[in-house]
């Protein structure tokens, strides 16, 4: 989990490794929803992002994050548990936990969360 200086932003980044035998492309967005403790769960907004090609060898690893805003009042309604993700030209999604050390989202579930394009991890 990274966030911005000045801490109005929070961010998580997810890592996707390619575990196979072949070449993949991860590029684009992945699709992702937030679960939320009462059971229901929200798409996060893609940014406005150029995404960039992204192939990964086997063993490669990409990243991409999600951003949203940070609740100081204590009375936000979202509470997150889990991240579910679709990687780019894939189907079949993956449940993540959210990250416990995250900064606390302000809720509404609504374009303020927005997911960022894949790119290779450094």
């Amino acid at each position: 989990m990274d966030s911005s200086p000045d801490e109005k932003v929070g961010e998580v980044t997810v890592q996707m490794t390619n575990k196979g035998a072949k070449t993949c492309s991860a590029t684009g967005f992945a699709g992702v929803d937030l679960k939320d403790i009462d059971g229901t769960s929200a798409p996060v907004h893609r940014g406005g992002e150029q995404p960039r090609i992204t192939d990964l060898k086997p063993g490669d690893t990409a990243t991409f994050s999600i951003s949203y805003e940070v609740d100081f009042s204590g009375d936000s309604l979202a509470s997150p548990t889990n991240i579910i993700v679709t990687p780019p030209n894939e189907t079949h999604s993956v449940s993540l936990k959210w990250p416990a050390e995250a900064l606390k989202l302000a809720g509404p579930y609504d374009d303020k969360i927005q997911v960022h394009p894949v790119g290779i991890a450094n």
